[in-house]
């Protein structure tokens, strides 16, 4: 373990990094948190070797990863773009990336920035989701903030794919948040509008509505924190979504079962290679 890797928030994605990490033996882990409650509860979970509240941590590291809601993220970056080290690699977690990457870019820090973003997760906050599988198989995008940093940046894709994730470079914020506007965000909406159906036919739901709405469980603040700062991008993704579920009602109501049948199929057959 002869690298140091600082995690600044130890929520459920912070904290299961901290444990993929540890757990693997890929890295001496600090962690830095808001509560020192949140800190001593990391420390008793043994997933990683040290945590407490001060920011000033990360100056010992080669790596650090802000892994806080986007919003907070975007109050740290300049304070920790004056405390990382010249030759580390400084990273996020962030859903979103136009904005981070925007924010990385004004505080100029010395180190190497890759904009990260694993898509992991599950529906528990903070430390109860910890799983140091969480990451296995999933895709992890990467995305330089300036003309060399991909290159210094090759010791976060290591830990990244050690860790069992799979690296995704992007050089485009723009067209990641648009294609996780697609993929991600849009269906929590579908979830969140779902719950709105009345009572009395929730209480006959089978599981394909509940495997619909499982995000709807998901903290509330990490969700608004996306939902705020990928607003153009998911009110596109939105009006996509919209035109595809009126091509469906249209042939339901024409009662062409042809259309039918090659969307659905179409559909079935994208969904076995996902």
């Amino acid at each position: 373990m002869g690298i140091t890797v600082a995690i600044v928030g130890l929520g459920q994605i912070g904290g299961s990094l901290a444990a993929a990490l540890t757990r693997r033996k890929l890295a001496r882990v600090i962690g830095v948190a808001r509560r020192e409650a949140t800190a001593r509860r990391a420390r008793r979970m043994k997933i990683l070797e040290q945590a407490g509240t001060d920011p000033a941590a990360v100056a010992s590291a080669e790596v650090v990863v802000l892994a806080t809601p986007v919003q907070t993220l975007l109050r740290q970056i300049p304070i920790m773009a004056r405390i990382v080290r010249p030759a580390a690699i400084l990273t996020d977690v962030g859903s979103t990336k136009k904005d981070i990457l925007d924010a990385f870019r004004r505080a100029k820090p010395p180190a190497a920035v890759i904009a990260g973003h694993p898509m992991a997760g599950n529906e528990r906050a903070g430390l109860d989701g910890v799983d140091p599988d969480l990451f296995i198989d999933r895709p992890w995008v990467l995305i330089p903030a300036r003309r060399g940093d991909r290159k210094r940046g090759a010791v976060l894709e290591k830990l990244v794919k050690a860790i069992g994730a799979k690296p995704r470079w992007m050089d485009d914020p723009l067209d990641h948040d648009l294609k996780v506007a697609r993929v991600s965000h849009i269906p929590y909406l579908l979830s969140y509008a779902l719950l709105g159906t009345a009572e009395d036919a929730i209480r006959v739901c089978g599981n394909s509505f509940r495997d619909a709405t499982r995000v709807a469980a998901s903290d509330v603040d990490m969700v608004l924190d996306f939902l705020l700062t990928n607003r153009g991008p998911i009110r596109k993704a939105a009006g996509e979504l919209k035109e595809r579920l009126s091509a469906l009602t249209a042939a339901i109501g024409r009662r062409d079962e042809g259309t039918l049948r090659i969307l659905l199929e179409r559909a079935r057959a994208r969904r076995q290679r996902i």
